[in-house]
């Protein structure tokens, strides 16, 4: 007795997210507007004349989503980012963005989904604000063209160890998620950024077994040995030095890079490479990273710029999720499993966000580029629902030309 194809009821949610309503509520309350129902039919392959709208097109109410999610296991739809990312890569979409013409950056955070409801604490965790209970999740993104960011995979933190009542964590976590890389991209060059939680012995072992590189925030008091031994043998590795002045003759400030090869880390040996930035009238700021990678005074610079200083991009990602309309941390669910299903919705309507935002919208219009991206997507939803789409939609493609 549905009226909805399985393709309606999916993209409704992803174009909650892209719309950025806020909430299900906010998304229900105008859906139905203007010509958004005959839109939404035409782009779901499912219009007017389709028996079961039995005359009448409508979007699909939030609730008849949750419904629906609420019967598939969330292990069927949690690859769906990581599909689309891997059909960019096919098509050659992050080259320009590899590390060394080599290596495909990967940035790992944490991040809290929502908040629990009272008496919907399944696969919470203890510890936040007023005690209440929240989901958490471990984020992979990849770094794109143009410094952008594209979720690539996640794991939720809900793992619980009754023998030893011990809460799950994001290093568990990691160790979840890495094999599961592995095992889809199993020749694919990684390079892992993440902050000073990953740098463990553990996490650097795995990415030796795995041909892995890394680029992880050091911070004194988290490997303590590492950081003592870094500091001992500093001024006995003067040759790895190199001081950059940039903007135009250097009055935009000073970079200084100095690094320490072969310290111990577990059974592995890294490299700690201390960055310290100097700009014109402004405070001096020092960041340190331990690493894999052969530091040599031509790579350090592109190394420790195009990975580790590019770790921002994940808490960017993060920040305009959860203040710029898109609804992280909202809580759209109390149901756990239904909760999972929208997160991965909400990554996928990133991937096709930062495709159509950034990719179209802010290169080709330059109205487009001064605008901010929620003025965008609010716009892209007044405009489902003022204007009908042509009844040939182009078929998207691109052309490449090979010398």
């Amino acid at each position: 007795m549905c009226r909805y194809s399985g393709a309606h009821i999916w993209f409704s949610g992803i174009l909650m997210f892209m719309t950025r309503p806020g909430s299900r509520n906010a998304f229900d309350q105008t859906r139905n507007s203007g010509t958004a129902p005959v839109n939404m039919g035409q782009f779901c392959a499912q219009g007017p004349d389709d028996p079961r709208f039995e005359g009448e097109p409508l979007v699909t109410c939030t609730d008849n989503l949750v419904h629906h999610l609420g019967r598939v296991d969330p292990c069927y739809t949690q690859d769906l980012p990581v599909e689309l990312c891997e059909l960019l890569l096919k098509r050659r979409m992050f080259d320009s963005a590899r590390l060394f013409d080599s290596w495909y950056v990967l940035f790992f955070d944490g991040t809290v989904q929502e908040r629990c409801r009272k008496d919907f604490e399944q696969g919470g965790k203890s510890g936040g604000k007023s005690h209440a209970r929240y989901r958490y999740v471990l984020q992979c993104g990849l770094l794109g063209p143009a410094n952008t960011f594209y979720p690539f995979m996640h794991e939720h933190v809900d793992m619980h160890d009754p023998h030893r009542d011990k809460e799950d964590c994001e290093i568990n976590a990691f160790f979840r998620l890495a094999p599961r890389i592995k095992a889809r991209f199993p020749r694919m060059p990684f390079c892992i950024v993440g902050d000073a939680l990953f740098l463990t012995q553990g996490i650097a072992e795995r990415c030796g077994q795995y041909g892995w590189k890394y680029m992880l925030t050091c911070k004194e008091g988290r490997q303590p040995g590492l950081w003592d031994e870094l500091l001992a043998l500093l001024p006995l590795s003067p040759q790895n030095h190199l001081r950059l002045w940039y903007g135009q003759d250097g009055r935009d400030g000073l970079r200084d890079f100095r690094w320490v090869e072969d310290l111990p880390l577990g059974s592995q040996s890294t490299t700690v490479v201390l960055s310290g930035e100097l700009p014109a009238g402004g405070s001096t700021t020092l960041y340190a990273y331990a690493t894999n990678l052969t530091l040599t005074p031509d790579r350090v610079c592109e190394a420790v710029s195009a990975s580790g200083r590019e770790r921002h991009l994940i808490e960017d990602y993060f920040n305009a999720a959860k203040n710029h309309g898109i609804g992280l941390g909202h809580v759209f669910c109390a149901q756990a499993n239904v909760s999972k299903h929208l997160f991965t919705l909400l990554q996928v309507a990133a991937i096709l966000w930062t495709i159509i935002c950034h990719g179209f919208l802010k290169r080709v219009f330059d109205w487009a580029a001064r605008a901010p991206d929620i003025v965008l997507a609010r716009a892209i939803a007044e405009g489902m629902r003022s204007r009908r789409f042509p009844h040939t939609l182009p078929q998207p493609g691109q052309l490449r030309f090979v010398t």
